[in-house]
């Protein structure tokens, strides 16, 4: 029989009289689950509703790709199977260790039958219940609890509790709510309840693997994160608590004895820079930034002006992807590039087009150049011959396969041949042979990539795009034959400006740079078109901004 301080505290029965609760407890039945265990799923024939005592679940929809509402001790789910015996509209998962009372529509039946005014009272609050969450805004999965374990300060216990107090605060400045830090006795961390302001240290004594579910489930109803900091070394606190994280991050490489545990929870490693601990919260909280540039050949150029501005406004990004001219500019970002660095370069793409970066085709057979020098001569030198292995933000890069029109994304190895294939313009140089494949600019099939950065976990994304209609992205003569260039470039125009329209959708806010060009290596006027690429990111600004400070839904 449940206890009725349980009863009284779940807003379904708190105006029943004790009489009343001890009837309904009479008819309930305890149940208890594990982490990650369903108690119904979406689909089923619904025949009992489900009070929370202790722990945490959540109402999930769609395969567990999506989180309606979490629920904590005091609450109740699937309660319109009292009412209705039909499939279930969503499932109930167990999101921490649960124990659950049970109310069979059997045993409600018989309430009714038998005090006709407790159907009536519980009648009212489950509509009332009902109107409340059909209103209620979806949300996406959330992390709710993170297990800290840093094996490169393992040593200096100081240094390794001020890491986990940042990492909770990089979390609270995602959710601007409370998040709390738990040290394990067993870390054996010398924290200070001063060490921040938005963080709460809480209470570890009397802390046990019995009595942590319990403790977190009630702490996440006033927490939006918990961050648990585990010892390097293994223990049974420290084992319950992996079961129940969502997420392990190490400061470090993992240890060998959390690799080999049998329930093998997410394992993100990281390091102790402060810009992999703001990263890694963003991910814990559904926030990963992710940048795309659009092809668009010498218009592209503006992109230089966007990534100036962004980084110069400490804007974070965590991933990039690029096309054509976006793929070269946008591994100047990835790769760190300063902006000192950004202004040599757009002095020295004036000469890019000087005659001894080209290598002719003396009979042309597919394109008028090889190509070869400006992948070794120009592309290379201006990355220093990085690798993708080499870059500090991740960075996609989008081809397109010439004999099957497979869009191609490469993420590793040399980032010149990523680059030279996906800058492969048709006619004007040989399509690009790479890994026993022939490519040809990206911009045939993505000519702004989100979509990938959406497919690599990305949760916002930004976009810099110079396509447009051609009427208004060519700026040349009109009123004569035009020349190979041109027509090459106009034909690119076209196809980007009709490619481009299924991506906008995937897009939190499209950087939408209004510029001309006579043709694809029309690089007259550079420094115009880098200051034309730094105004329109700047007016674009407050929007960026509102974008990634808006917390998460909770």
């Amino acid at each position: 029989m449940a206890p009725l301080y349980i009863l009284r505290n779940i807003a379904l029965f708190n105006k029943l009289t004790d009489d009343d609760l001890k009837l309904i407890g009479s008819q309930l039945h305890k149940e208890s689950y594990p982490k990650g265990a369903f108690v119904f799923r979406e689909g089923d024939v619904g025949d009992a509703m489900y009070l929370v005592e202790s722990g945490q679940v959540a109402v999930v929809r769609n395969d567990d790709r999506e989180i309606v509402t979490y629920l904590g001790p005091g609450s109740f789910a699937g309660e319109i199977s009292l009412l209705l015996a039909q499939p279930r509209t969503a499932s109930l998962k167990i999101m921490l260790d649960a124990e659950l009372w049970a109310l069979r529509k059997k045993d409600f039946d018989r309430l009714l039958a038998t005090r006709p005014s407790i159907g009536l009272e519980m009648t009212r609050e489950l509509s009332q219940r009902l109107v409340t969450t059909t209103r209620r805004r979806r949300r996406l999965v959330s992390r709710r609890i993170t297990a800290l374990i840093d094996t490169a300060d393992a040593a200096d216990k100081h240094r390794a509790a001020q890491q986990g107090v940042k990492l909770a605060e990089a979390l609270y400045s995602q959710w601007k709510g409370p998040v709390g830090f738990l040290p394990l006795p067993s870390a054996g961390l010398e924290v200070e309840p001063s060490f921040s302001d938005d963080v709460m240290i809480l209470d570890n004594d009397n802390l046990d693997e019995n009595s942590l579910a319990k403790t977190l489930s009630y702490q996440l109803d006033v927490y939006k994160h918990i961050v648990i900091q585990l010892s390097p070394l293994p223990d049974a606190l420290s084992n319950k608590a992996l079961d129940l994280s969502d997420t392990v991050v190490t400061i470090g490489e993992p240890p060998a004895w959390l690799l080999s545990r049998e329930q093998q929870a997410e394992i993100w490693e990281i390091s102790n820079s402060d810009d992999d601990l703001s990263r890694v919260a963003r991910q814990l909280t559904n926030r990963t930034i992710g940048l795309a540039l659009s092809s668009g050949g010498s218009r592209g150029l503006a992109h230089l002006g966007m990534l100036k501005v962004l980084q110069a406004e400490n804007i974070p990004i965590d991933m990039v992807a690029g096309t054509s001219a976006g793929a070269w500019f946008g591994a100047f970002f990835a790769a760190g590039w300063s902006p000192e660095r950004y202004d040599r370069f757009s002095e020295t793409i004036k000469t890019v087009t000087k005659f001894s970066n080209w290598d002719l085709n003396i009979i042309p057979r597919t394109g008028i150049t090889k190509g070869r020098k400006a992948r070794d001569k120009v592309i290379n030198r201006s990355l220093d011959g990085r690798a993708f292995e080499d870059l500090i933000i991740p960075m996609y890069i989008i081809a397109a396969d010439i004999y099957t029109g497979d869009e191609i994304v490469f993420d590793s190895g040399p980032l010149a041949d990523a680059i030279r294939a996906s800058l492969s313009v048709p006619v004007l140089a040989d399509p690009w042979y790479y890994q026993d494949r022939y490519f040809v600019d990206g911009g045939i099939v993505n000519p702004l990539p989100a979509d990938v950065l959406r497919a690599k976990g990305a949760d916002i994304v930004i976009a810099s795009s110079v396509i447009q209609p051609l009427e208004k992205s060519y700026s040349g003569r009109r009123d004569r034959m035009p020349s190979i260039w041109q027509v090459v470039s106009n034909m690119f125009s076209v196809m980007e400006a009709e490619v481009v329209e299924k991506q906008i959708p995937l897009i939190d806010v499209l950087i939408h740079h209004e510029v001309t060009a006579k043709h694809n290596l029309d690089f007259e006027h550079v420094n115009e078109l880098v200051t034309l690429g730094e105004e329109t990111t700047r007016r674009m600004l407050p929007a960026i901004r509102e974008v990634i400070d808006t917390p998460p839904a909770a």
